[in-house]
């Protein structure tokens, strides 16, 4: 018996030691430092106390709610004494003071409480709802105690107003800034794009020409007496030159149709002195043939008169015609020699003008290699033609047309002269001069004779053709 009622007394005792602890540990106040996302009904929600009961505790505004992430807050307990004392006094006056609300679509039980100035918990509590729930449908009727704060929706539409013109005026000035930096991209591509495009230069002193088939760069500044550059500085140009395209050229030193007129004045100076010496020819021609005629008819008649006399004068007489006849055949031979050396002298007086003229008349005949016809020239073939025609034979390589004359400096060179480029012995090109700094030539494979200028491509030295 004794046993049994000492074992009650320390069974009491202890439940009575819990009792107080648990009572003590529930008085205590809890700290809370506020995480990110946290809210106050989070908070709530997770020590099982009011909304009301925090930030009465902590000073938080109960109109916006607002705590901020690092912030200590202290949490009441759960079962303090207070609420105990006065739990059936309040569960009571809850009870009495509660308002019947329809559930509208997009309720939660966060959004009553929250309207109502009251806990998720007090709503299930009312309501019979169990702890774990939080899915209400529309149309269900609920007790809630309290009074709709329409304050607190009025500052969370203010608020939600205020946010989203701050998105808005957030939205046009990125829109703005972005339009900002279009136009500034714009404007300095526009700025590259004219820094990009090359400036034409076009002096006071120009002329046009309009580009002919078989034109190039270098041909027309050849023409002109300009350089490549220079046209190239004066025309916005492609890659090609098109057939009828205007080019503008500065300052041209020399005038094409005027050096044109002077090759057609040349030619035809040539070409009368040409029917001036095969007139000479003819007439020379005629002469002998004149002589001739004579002759026979001296010996026709010296015979008939050796037939009528004696045998002895007819022997007299023959001796005698075939003296006459041995001499006029002497006169004869002594006019034909005066004749090949008129013609020799023609051929070997002919003047430097003459051999560039004719050799001008090649203008434009394709450069082939080997060539030696008008079909097509190389260099070396073109001036052993045109040599040719004057009687002179010159070689046909510009090795051995070096050795046609006597060579001397290109300062001294003459109308009519030979050019050559390399060393003596080893000429690679060959040209006829034509007086101050033009020359005429058969080029290159892919182009075509025509006239060139030493102040791009001097010669060597010059040949003055014996």
């Amino acid at each position: 018996m004794k046993h049994t009622a000492k074992n009650i007394l320390v069974g009491t005792i202890g439940a009575a030691g819990l009792f107080l602890a648990s009572t003590a540990t529930a008085n205590a106040d809890t700290t809370h430092t506020v995480a990110k996302n946290d809210t106050v009904w989070d908070l709530s929600q997770k020590y099982g106390v009011s909304i009301q009961s925090i930030e009465k505790l902590n000073n938080i505004d109960q109109n916006t709610h607002l705590i901020v992430t690092g912030q200590t807050l202290k949490v009441p307990a759960s079962n303090s004494s207070t609420e105990n004392t006065s739990s059936e006094e309040n569960t009571s006056a809850d009870t009495e003071n509660t308002t019947d609300v329809t559930v509208q679509s997009g309720d939660t039980l966060w959004d009553l409480a929250q309207k109502y100035g009251t806990t998720v918990a007090k709503l299930r509590e009312l309501n019979g709802l169990s702890a774990d729930t939080t899915l209400i449908y529309p149309g269900k009727v609920l007790k809630v105690n309290g009074t709709a704060q329409a304050t607190q929706s009025t500052t969370t539409a203010t608020t939600t107003t205020a946010d989203q013109t701050t998105a808005a005026t957030t939205q046009d000035t990125t829109a703005q800034d972005t339009t900002t930096q279009a136009t500034q991209d714009t404007t300095a591509q526009q700025t590259t794009q004219e820094t990009q495009t090359p400036q034409v230069t076009v002096s006071a002193n120009h002329t046009t020409y309009t580009v002919q088939a078989g034109d190039s760069l270098y041909s027309i500044a050849q023409a002109y007496g300009v350089t490549v550059d220079s046209l190239r500085s004066a025309n916005t140009l492609g890659a090609t030159l098109a057939v009828g395209q205007t080019l503008t050229i500065n300052d041209p030193t020399k005038d094409p149709s005027a050096t044109q007129q002077a090759t057609q004045d040349t030619t035809a100076q040539t070409q009368t002195t040409q029917q001036a010496a095969q007139d000479t020819t003819a007439q020379q021609t005629q002469q002998q043939q004149a002589t001739q005629n004579t002759t026979t008819t001296q010996s026709q008649q010296t015979q008939q008169a050796a037939q009528s006399t004696t045998t002895t004068q007819s022997q007299q007489t023959q001796q005698a015609a075939q003296s006459t006849t041995t001499t006029q055949s002497q006169q004869t031979q002594a006019t034909q020699s005066t004749q090949q050396t008129t013609t020799t002298t023609t051929a070997s007086s002919v003047s430097g003008s003459a051999i560039a003229a004719y050799a001008q008349t090649f203008i434009g005949v394709p450069y082939v290699w080997g060539g030696t016809t008008p079909s097509g020239f190389d260099c070396s073939g073109l001036t052993q033609y045109v040599y040719a025609h004057f009687g002179k034979q010159i070689g046909r390589n510009t090795i051995a047309q070096e050795s046609a004359g006597t060579r001397i400096p290109v300062s001294q060179a003459q109308v009519g002269d030979l050019l050559f480029w390399g060393s003596a012995g080893s000429t690679y090109h060959v040209a006829i001069y034509l007086g101050g700094n033009s020359y005429i030539a058969a080029p290159e494979p892919g182009q075509s004779v025509k006239v060139g200028n030493m102040a791009y491509f001097m010669p060597s030295f010059a040949v003055h053709v014996n």
